[in-house]
């Protein structure tokens, strides 16, 4: 046993999660977490994923959201296969979920992972500043299978295929759904931060207490310095051990309620 399954199985308790390491046939397998069953492919970006948010504790977590918020509304844009919407369904069981992903083979298990929780509602779809649709390269890499880009391999990305994904301006979209506040919001969309955001109603922006995503190297200053603009207060963190640099966007009313330790995390 390697490290990194020796870890794994210290965090989950369970010998055949960390196995599924090894697999690379990259089958659907399942993990009791907190009595419910989550889906994930083995040997894929899915693991690290059940890993960062579900296994470690809440100030060791890949995101960090303060309890005291207490949202009605969230959105996860970006699901994935909703590992972060089913930890924010624990944690904030009175909120009202709604998690967007484009990508099919993600959305099949993302439906999986979040049927048995009553307030989180999927769609597959991607929001954008505009309706139509947009390329999505999926990583050849084994190591990150599942995981995706914007990025061609010709663009500096060792990908293979690609697939074209609906996308719905992000304004229609919460307007179709009601929404007329926002309490929280992560966002993970490989990049295209900056373009949701940016065009998001700012009525609706100013309403969210609390933001939190990764930085992917595309127009990431022009994302903060927007946010700043917006009243957010900023800090930006790097995970060691992926080598990502997570971002966390909040109100002051927020962040004055935070503990030291809390502060101290972001």
């Amino acid at each position: 046993m390697n490290s990194k399954e020796f870890k794994y199985l210290m965090r989950s308790l369970s010998f055949n999660f960390a196995m599924s390491l090894r697999d690379k046939t990259h089958n659907l397998r399942s993990y009791n977490w907190n009595g419910k069953k989550v889906f994930y492919r083995t040997s894929s970006s899915d693991m690290t994923l059940i890993y960062e948010i579900l296994l470690k504790s809440k100030y060791r977590s890949e995101y960090y959201f303060p309890e005291k918020i207490k949202p009605e509304v969230i959105l996860d844009i970006g699901g994935n296969i909703g590992i972060t919407s089913i930890y924010l369904a624990s944690i904030f069981p009175n909120a009202t979920i709604y998690t967007f992903e484009p990508l099919l083979e993600n959305y099949k298990i993302l439906q999986k992972n979040t049927e048995q929780y009553g307030n989180i509602k999927v769609f597959n779809i991607g929001l954008g500043s505009k309706n139509g649709s947009f390329k999505v390269f999926l990583s050849d890499d084994s190591e990150n299978f599942g995981g995706v880009s914007f990025y061609s391999e010709g663009e500096g990305n060792k990908t293979e295929s690609y697939t074209e994904c609906k996308v719905r301006n992000i304004n229609d979209v919460i307007q179709e759904l009601n929404i007329s506040a926002i309490d929280l919001m992560k966002i993970d969309t490989e990049g295209s931060e900056y373009d949701i955001l940016s065009c998001l109603n700012e009525e609706i922006l100013r309403s969210i207490f609390w933001i939190t995503g990764e930085l992917h190297g595309n127009r990431d200053f022009e994302l903060l310095n927007y946010l700043n603009s917006m009243g957010f207060s900023i800090s930006v963190k790097k995970l060691i051990d992926n080598r990502l640099f997570m971002f966390n966007a909040g109100k002051e009313e927020i962040i004055s309620q935070l503990s030291r330790k809390e502060i101290k995390i972001l």
